[in-house]
């Protein structure tokens, strides 16, 4: 295959899965987005597990942690769910008209809402699991570290760490819609993923799960509250959401669309 007809190709894989994922009606957006606020939350657990115990080094936990927390998005992706960060790859169509960029938000709205009906979900189930006593009180403690230092960003570095987490988020998603079967889509997601993990990048996703059950940890502790629905959503969900959008509507689907159209 020449250069030009490849390079043509991954525009129309592209072009045909934001077509794919406009084509969804409600239902299915709401259901793709329970199950994907499911599986980054079952990816979050992991993490929190993982990191609860520090190994050789900061560095070295940190990107066992990333790897463990690529699962979520194998999860997601093979299992066909809907992702609010990863649709923010949708925006790329918007440049095409009005009528793309009302069902692109349309899309965003009713998939964040699944994503966070799906994390809460999760939360609840959890909640009632007894898990938080695993370990001898190590996962409750890192639960309620996480969430603490979570709603302790400023507006700025938690806006700042959406945009460089989203931005490798999405380019997993463009590396797996590039990809020409399901090994190779397993095989290019660990990568930015636990990039972004390891790094301290700000997903909004995993912290509609972090965050709750986070608060509902401080029970456990007997602390005194200091995570609140309040700081859950102004002081974390607002700006990393903000920022995530950015990083991947701008950074990855519009300059990728363009590169596409540069290379025809």
């Amino acid at each position: 295959m020449r250069k030009e007809e490849k390079n043509l190709s991954l525009k129309e894989n592209f072009v045909g899965w934001c077509e794919t994922k406009s084509r969804k009606d409600s239902l299915g957006l709401l259901i793709g987005g329970i199950l994907a606020g499911v599986y980054i939350g079952f990816a979050s657990q992991l993490f929190t597990l993982v990191t609860a115990t520090p190994l050789a080094s900061f560095g070295f936990t940190q990107l066992l942690g990333g790897l463990s927390f690529s699962v979520g998005l194998v999860m997601v992706v093979l299992g066909k769910a809907d992702l609010f960060t990863g649709n923010c790859l949708l925006f790329a169509r918007c440049l095409e008209g009005y009528r793309h960029l009302k069902a692109t938000l349309y899309n965003w709205l009713l998939v964040y809402l699944g994503n966070l009906g799906g994390s809460l979900l999760l939360v609840f189930l959890y909640a009632h699991s007894g898990l938080f006593k695993m370990g001898g009180g190590i996962i409750v403690e890192r639960i309620a570290a996480i969430a603490q230092a979570k709603v302790n960003l400023t507006f700025q570095e938690a806006l700042v760490r959406g945009i460089l987490c989203n931005w490798l988020v999405c380019l997993a998603v463009l590396f797996c819609i590039m990809a020409e079967n399901n090994l190779n889509r397993i095989l290019a997601i660990p990568g930015p993923i636990a990039t972004f993990v390891a790094l301290g990048y700000e997903h909004s996703v995993a912290n509609m799960y972090l965050l709750p059950i986070g608060m509902m940890a401080q029970k456990y502790l007997q602390t005194t509250p200091s995570i609140t629905w309040g700081k859950i959503f102004f002081a974390n969900l607002l700006p990393v959401t903000l920022g995530n959008i950015v990083g991947g509507s701008f950074f990855v689907g519009f300059l990728y669309f363009l590169l596409f159209d540069k290379e025809k």
